[in-house]
């Protein structure tokens, strides 16, 4: 039995080259460059106590160069627009019957892959992770996954895969409502966008007083028309709790100190979300649709404001669309484009 890990950037590097270091049987599906650092050196797994190098673990570039075997696991890691066709190509090489893990960003991807697979599990990945280079990957924050089958229940095909994850080192936690639990994931992906927008990291964020306040209120918001909408965010086991999460946002004071020592962070272990990774790549597109979208759509459907999230979708989809890098705006501008969107959304309403 192997874990067959599609799409294997930041995040599936660090998931397969875990699962490798204790003794499973790992294949990377991989872009060219990395498939082939990682079978001709190796994986290096860089943390803040040092480099890891993982031998045991082997990359092809594509699923049809892999021979199934009948207890094979895959874990989908790509990003969510990336899921239909590569369920596509998995679909292709591997039996129906094959269980198939999202461990993916967004709630979406779980209908995408139970379409063309019977054995669909959600998996909250709850870690950050950063690709430096091909044949190397840093783990940067949390260790965290949840899991549980889709699109209700645990079963025991979904306890013995948490239980491979939590021996290979991670959090695990099991849920019935698993995607309660990638809902409340979504709110804190929320301010992806913030980051990649103002060329932030999460470290030095989250102790910066204005912009933990800003990332706080995008939450907030993001918390309140779920909760209008009706969207269920209750597992008993759900490790996060999002209300005491902006608590904490807005209560972030002033720390030169700290501030100074994140700022002095080595760049390989700086969180940066993938949306900031997307426009400093220049890819042409980020998930945010997949997040902030989500907010917005909702908003739009109960008649809930969303000035918030509808500035960060716009403004990040534009940086993409038109090939700009993260930092081309400052907090302020962001404040004041939420603001100026707020009234607008105030004059809509007196006019109805």
């Amino acid at each position: 039995m192997s874990y067959i890990i599609h799409g294997a950037g930041a995040i599936g590097s660090l998931i397969g080259g875990m699962l490798a270091e204790q003794g499973f049987k790992v294949i990377c599906v991989a872009r060219q460059a990395h498939a082939e650092a990682i079978n001709q050196k190796g994986l290096t797994i860089r943390t803040i106590d040092g480099d890891r190098l993982v031998t045991s673990i082997k990359a092809v570039t594509h699923p049809s160069e892999i021979q199934p075997e009948a207890e094979d696991r895959i874990v989908l890691c790509v990003k969510s627009g990336q899921t239909a066709a590569s369920v596509q190509a998995l679909r292709e090489a591997f039996h129906e019957d094959t269980a198939v893990i999202c461990m993916q960003n967004g709630v979406r991807n779980e209908e995408l892959a139970a379409r063309r697979f019977r054995c669909v599990y959600g998996a909250m990945p709850g870690m950050s992770a950063t690709l430096v280079a091909p044949g190397i990957v840093s783990k940067t924050l949390d260790m965290k996954i949840g899991i549980g089958n889709y699109p209700l229940g645990c079963d025991e095909v979904a306890k013995s895969i948490g239980q491979d994850f939590s021996k290979a080192g991670f959090e695990v936690t099991f849920h019935e409502k698993v995607l309660a639990v990638k809902w409340r994931k979504l709110l804190m992906n929320l301010n992806n966008a913030t980051l990649a927008i103002t060329s932030n990291w999460v470290q030095l964020a989250r102790a910066t007083p204005r912009v933990a306040h800003f990332m706080a209120e995008v939450m907030g918001e993001g918390l309140h028309t779920l909760e209008l909408a009706g969207v269920s965010l209750d597992d008993p086991a759900n490790p996060y709790d999002t209300a005491a999460q902006i608590t904490a946002l807005r209560a972030v004071k002033e720390d030169p100190e700290k501030i100074a020592a994140l700022e002095a962070l080595n760049p390989d272990l700086r969180t940066y979300p993938s949306t900031w990774v997307d426009l400093k790549n220049l890819k042409g597109e980020t998930e945010a649709g997949y997040f902030n979208g989500e907010i917005v759509l909702l908003g739009e459907k109960h008649g809930i404001p969303t000035p918030y999230n509808s500035v960060l979708l716009r403004t990040v989809e534009l940086m993409a669309a038109n090939s700009i890098t993260p930092g081309r705006y400052r907090l302020e501008d962001l404040e004041a484009m939420v603001e100026e969107r707020r009234l607008q959304s105030y004059s809509s309403i007196d006019a109805h």
